[in-house]
Formats: C-alpha cells, structure tokens, sequence
C-alpha cells in the first residue's frame, strides 16, 4: 500500500479551483464567470478578527479553468469532452482571451498577490479537451494541445507578473478517459502531452501536469503510468450522498494521490450540505477506512488537497461564489477551513 502523494513531490498543497468560462443565470441567459482583485484576498490570507492583520494563510496554488466558453456569436461551446457542441480553436483562443484580460482572472490573481504580505503564488491553467469530432485524429488533437500551450506560454512570457505568479503547469481538464481505438485513443494522447508539457521549462523551471478524475472514472488509477506528476481523487459524496467518501479516501491513500474537497453555495443556507461539507474536514482531520476496510490515514495533515467551491452564480442579487460567500457572511465555516488548510482544526 503506498501513502498518499508526497507533499514535496506533488509541489501542491493547497489548490484552489477557479472558474472561468460562462454559466447560465437564473434568467436562462449565459454570464461570464470572472475573478477581480478583491475576490482572491480571502482566498490568499485569513484575517483575523480582532486586529483586523493577517494570521494566516489560504491557498497555495490556483487553479484556473473553465467547462465552457461563448462563441462569437453568444453560443455556450464546451470546452470539455462533448457530442454536441464542442468548441473549435477559435473557441480555445477565446477561453485563453478570458484568462488574460486586464484586471481579471489571472491580472487580478497577480493584484491580489501583489496587496498581501505574500511573495508569489502558484498556478496552473486548464488546457481544453480535443474533440475528435473538431480535431479527427490523435496527431491533430496533440498538435492542437500544444499549439494552445505554446500559443499561452508566450503570452505569459510578455506579462509583467514575474514577483506574483509562478507558473507551474497545466491540468487536463476531462476528469476521464473516454477513446481508446486506432485513430483516438486517449491514453496515447495523454501520454504524448505530459511527454510535451516535462519538455517545456519557464525561466529555467520545468513545467508539470495534474489531474482530478472523479471517484471511479476510467482510468482514474492510471494516473501515474499516463505520465501526471499528481492526480487527486473527486468523491463526489458532497453532490450524491450515496457515493462513499470513505472509499475515495482510501483508493486516494492506496494509489499515492491527493483528495478532492468539494462544495457548493449550498453550505451557505442548506444545512444537510454544511454537514457533507463537514464530514470531509472529519474525515480529513481523523482519517479512518471504508466499508471493505481498506484504511486512509489524515490527509489534512499529509496529503496534497484540492479545493471544488463550485463556480459564480448570477441571481437578482449579483454574483456569488461559496467560500466568498462564506467569507462575506462572518460563517465559520470560513474559519473552519482556514484552521483545516493550516491543521490547526478540532472539528
């Protein structure tokens, strides 16, 4: 049995997934999901109460990603693996336009870094999913793949944000293997990229590749063999109550991989998901076993953990995300999370 992922090699400790991309609002109509500034300031430091200074810090690594992307025409193209309406490299080059834009997403990351007492942050950016009805065979995905990366890291090369952002790599974005035939086999492709991605460096440091596949997925055990220098397990019991957290635990502690912290803008008034978000930051504080008796040991204190706080919803009272929420509404749960983050916590 080997532990969890190593906290030195995976690099990660703390990832934050940040959603970009569109979502649909309570109108039915498509808004952009976006980041400014101020939104990531919780999310770098925890402030403390009474002084009003910082005691502490949140997330080490972002995450930046997004499922789906506006064409030029205000259509929803899915960046992500998709039958119907999957998105083109016009498409592509619209979601990394997202990234880029003056004082959001990754400009407002940098901001924020800059008005913290932090030094410089980690990142890692989502590469779209190649479609074979867009891209017909494994040759044209994987050079579409690393068009894209190429095309993104001379961009990044032209930024100013050297003292705030550290570019660490790139995250496949499907959370599973679907092709495996002649002229798309998505093992092979995988294994093509992560080979491009280890022979990429940005200023003199070598670039890695992540994965989150979800409790069960295909080839979710694969992760290491596909050539990932970190996967984390989804459990997905926060959004179906009949999946076991437990066993994701301990298949995460079985295959050396970090686990996956998920809610939503649920915990902010539904108290049955409060306790599903709790019972994760038990599990990962106490460790235990699953049904089968296959053990995990805490992986607050000694796995790489990942953070699904779920997107921005756009309502009649602007737009929210969860951990703001959380953050904006004094909840302790915010300050429950803090103390996991840093395993300081008694839950």
């Amino acid at each position: 049995m080997s532990p969890y992922a190593a906290l030195g090699k995976g690099q990660i400790d703390q990832l934050f997934l940040a959603y970009t991309g569109y979502s649909i609002g309570l109108d039915g109509t498509p808004h952009y999901q976006f980041w400014e500034p101020a939104d990531f300031l919780p999310l770098l430091t925890h402030t403390d109460p009474g002084s009003g200074c910082p005691d502490g810090n949140m997330f080490s690594d972002f995450l930046f990603l997004a499922l789906g992307i506006l064409n030029e025409n205000g259509e929803g193209r899915l960046l992500t693996r998709d039958d119907k309406k999957p998105a083109n490299w016009n498409e592509w080059v619209r979601y990394m336009n997202e990234l880029y834009l003056c004082d959001r997403n990754l400009d407002a990351l940098c901001q924020a870094v800059r008005c913290s007492p932090l030094c410089r942050i980690n990142v890692w950016i989502a590469l779209p999913y190649p479609n074979p009805q867009i891209f017909p065979d494994d040759r044209l995905r994987l050079q579409a793949v690393t068009d894209w990366m190429c095309l993104f890291l001379d961009r990044w090369s032209h930024q100013d944000w050297s003292d705030c952002l550290q570019l660490q790599g790139f995250y496949w974005l499907q959370e599973s293997l679907y092709f495996q035939g002649t002229e798309n086999d998505d093992r092979l492709l995988i294994k093509a990229m992560n080979q491009e991605i280890h022979a990429c460096t940005y200023n003199r440091h070598p670039l890695r590749s992540i994965w989150i596949p979800y409790q069960k997925a295909n080839g979710w055990n694969e992760w290491d063999s596909l050539g990932f220098d970190l996967a984390f397990l989804q459990p997905n019991a926060y959004f179906n109550p009949q999946k076991s957290l437990e066993q994701a635990a301990a298949s995460a502690f079985q295959y050396g991989m970090g686990v996956e912290i998920e809610f939503d803008l649920g915990v902010t008034y539904d108290q049955a998901k409060r306790e599903r978000l709790r019972a994760y930051l038990q599990a990962g504080e106490l460790g235990g076993s699953d049904i089968a008796g296959h053990p995990f040991s805490p992986y607050m204190y000694e796995a790489p953990i990942a953070w699904y706080t779920g997107g921005w919803f756009f309502g009649k009272n602007g737009r929210k995300q969860a951990l703001l929420s959380l953050y904006q509404s004094n909840d302790p749960l915010y300050d429950e999370i803090f103390h996991f983050i840093n395993a300081t916590t008694e839950l």
